[in-house]
Parts: structure tokens; sequence; C-alpha cells
């Protein structure tokens, strides 16, 4: 049983976390014109957008300030405390500012954010929940040098949430200290503060920065959410409350098997929402038993002790009398494909030759497929952009605990899903 003491701590927590919601409600923070208008986790949409606006002095705020400030307090202080070898920027130096910049060669890709001037360029690859590319940072300078630019005036500056570091995969070949590395969570958060401090006189540039920080909070988990997880986080974590946890740790599994199941529920019934008619299938895309198949997923009932994958699938069109499927496979990870079955039949375990065509033009509809070289799924796989482990629950998993997170992670999956299929269906041969 539980002590009284540790009873009486939960429900003071469980208080605290009540009025801390009633204070949000009545404030209204959960209104927020850039979740309304958009994804949370779009890139270019909202986030590279936004911090292109403020840091275009000649944009609609009319003012350098913003510019100003992210040269000196996040990429100076980038320069000042990582590997980065470059001088430190005058915050007096004006520069133009582009979103979505294309560079002169194409096979550089295009920059998510760019700030130039005739001495310097400022690079900015903005990473939410994107993976890397092929050897970006790499191409991005490449791309400057040919621009004209000397190797010491150029800055690559990879952003993400919470300041890891680029892969070696979208390094590519150029040195660590070519590059430097800036949050979200410290940088960004930080800077936007400073921000909205100098248009105090000016209400709704204060809001709308405001409004961005509260957004920018919610990638980051520094929500009032993220903040009293944390609270219950440290009081578990508290030795006296040690053999608690660990009595309450033994219904771990029972609590992963419903939030899996909840998940699967949930897509289905956003995708019926949609009219899509997903049905829940094995790895052969015959009928499955959803129960059966999480039951065995951690008990281990498949073949040689496995459990089986399994997913939902959805007949999209038939082509040279093959149907072709999407198909959403959990192993550790959940992922998404297209695959194909016979007519009315089993799934084929490569692509025949004469859909080579087809498969090149799946191939041709995104950029992050992975397993490209398994013809058992055209085009490859795809992760969502919270990729989530069931296995090992960790990151991306916490999403889907709460029933409203994982609601937004689904519609948020769903929908990325759903272009694959139209897209799909809009080839022509």
């Amino acid at each position: 049983m539980l002590g009284e003491n540790f009873k009486q701590n939960i429900s003071n927590l469980q208080d605290k976390e009540q009025a801390s919601l009633k204070n949000h409600n009545d404030t209204k923070l959960d209104f927020n014109i850039f979740t309304i208008l958009r994804k949370i986790g779009e890139e270019v949409g909202l986030h590279s957008r936004f911090l292109a606006e403020l840091l275009n002095k000649d944009a609609s705020h009319k003012t350098a300030d913003f510019q100003q400030l992210f040269i000196e307090t996040v990429l100076n202080n980038a320069i000042a405390t990582q590997e980065w070898n470059r001088e430190k920027l005058s915050s007096k130096d004006d520069y133009s500012c582009e979103i979505e910049y294309s560079f002169r060669n194409s096979d550089h890709g295009r920059a998510d954010i760019i700030l130039k001037n005739k001495k310097n360029v400022i690079v900015v690859e903005n990473k939410i929940y994107a993976f890397d590319q092929k050897g970006q940072l790499a191409k991005y300078y490449k791309a400057c040098q040919e621009l004209g630019y000397d190797d010491k005036n150029i800055y690559i500056v990879y952003l993400n949430r919470f300041g890891d570091n680029v892969s070696p995969y979208g390094q590519g070949d150029i040195s660590n200290d070519d590059y430097g590395v800036i949050s979200y969570k410290e940088d960004i958060f930080n800077f936007l503060t400073l921000c909205k401090a100098k248009v105090v006189g000016y209400p709704h540039i204060e809001q709308t920065i405001e409004q961005y920080i509260n957004t920018v909070a919610r990638i980051t988990g520094q929500t009032r959410d993220a903040k009293m997880k944390q609270e219950y986080v440290d009081f578990l974590a508290d030795s006296n409350n040690f053999k608690t946890i660990y009595k309450l740790s033994q219904n771990f599994e029972t609590i992963q098997k419903n939030i899996q199941k909840e998940m699967w529920n949930d897509l289905l019934a956003y995708f019926e929402e949609k009219n899509l008619a997903f049905s829940f299938c094995d790895n052969q895309l015959l009928p499955y038993s959803q129960e059966k198949a999480v039951e065995q997923y951690y008990s281990g009932g498949g073949k040689k002790g496995k459990a089986k994958t399994y997913g939902l699938f959805y007949k999209i069109v038939e082509r040279d009398n093959v149907d072709v499927y999407c198909y959403i496979e959990l192993n550790n990870r959940l992922y998404y494909s297209i695959t194909l079955a016979e007519k009315d039949g089993l799934r084929l375990l490569e692509y025949p030759s004469e859909m080579e065509e087809f498969n090149n033009q799946v191939i041709a509809l995104r950029r992050n497929w992975e397993g490209k070289n398994k013809k058992k799924n055209l085009g490859g796989i795809i992760y969502p952009q919270r990729p989530v482990n069931f296995k090992k629950p960790k990151d991306n998993f916490f999403d889907i605990v709460n029933e409203s997170s994982r609601k937004e992670w689904v519609a948020e999956t769903a929908d990325d899903i759903i272009q694959l299929i139209d897209d799909v269906k809009n080839i022509n041969l």
C-alpha cells in the first residue's frame, strides 16, 4: 500500500498542477495564432519564416534591433563557447535576409535562412523533427565559396531543438570548426525574450513574439505541463520514494500496451474521419487481431520468440494487375511505406521489373526515404516527423502518453501519410 505521506505529497503536487492549469486557462494561453495556422513542427512554413521575419531589418516590424540581438547574443556567443573557428561579428553591420534561398548550383540545395552582405554570409540550417540530409552543411559551405565568400567569412549555423550536434551524415566533409550549433531551447528562447523587451511600446509585436515564445516552449519541453512533469520526477526520484516507484514500475508494461492500443485506435479513427478505410493486419497484409498483436509485441509470441511485425494497411490503387498499398508497420519504431500485393493475395517480396518506373516515381515523391535498397517497399520506408520507439520508450514516446498530445502526434503523422497516398494516386505514367 502507498504510505500516507507519499499520497499526501502526490495530492499536493496534483493540487499545484490544477492551480497551474487554472491559471493557464484563465489567461487563455492556449490561443496561439502560430499553432492555429501551422503545425507546430513545420520548419519552413512556421519557424524559418517567423525567424527570418525578425532577422530581416527591412521587414514589417521596421527595426534592426532583432538582427543585432541575434548576432550579439546568439552567433557571437556560439563563436565564443564552441569549436567554431570564426571571428565575432559586428552587430553594427547590416545583412539582407532571405528564406529558402536557392543557390546557383541546385545540387547544393536551398538554405532555410540566409543573411549576407558584401563581406560575410550566414546560413542557418533549421531542424525541428526532420532528418539530416546527406552532406548538407558541406554543400552550403561550398555554395557560399562559389558565391565568392572567403572561408573565414562563411558562417554555417545548425539550429535544432536542444543544441544536438549535426550527424556525420549531415555534416559532410567540413571540419568541426567550420560551423556552429544553436538551440531553440536556450539560444532562440533567450533571443526571443530580448526581442520582446525591445518592443514593449508596440503591443501587437510584443504579443506576437510572446505567442511564438510559447510555441518554442512547446517544442522544447518548457511548457507548463513539462515543468509539472519534472516536479513529479524530482519527487519520485527521492530515495525515500524509490521502493514505491519500483512497485509502480511493475505495471509499466501494461501501461505501454494501453498506450499502443490507444495510438492504433486514434490513427484508425483519424483516417476514418478523412474517409480512408485502413485495416489492422500482419506483415503480409492479412487481417490480424490488434489485441493479440499488442500482447505478442511485449511477450514475444511470433516466430523464434519474437513478436510479429504488424500495422495498418490501405489500398491506394491498382497498377499492372498489382495492388498498391500504404502500409504502416510497427517494429521497434513505427514507420510507413508503399508496398505491393498480388491481386487479392499476399504481399510481394519485391516489385515486378515492369514497375521499375513506377518505383522511381514513388522515390521522387520524398527526400526522406530510408532503406531504399529493399524492394519489398517502393521507395523505402518513412519515419514520422517525431519517431516513436515502442520497445525502448524515450524522447518522442512521451508525446503520445497524454491523450491530447497523442492526438496531436496522430494528426501530424496521419496527415503526412495521407499526403503520401494522394501523391501516389497522382502518379501518371
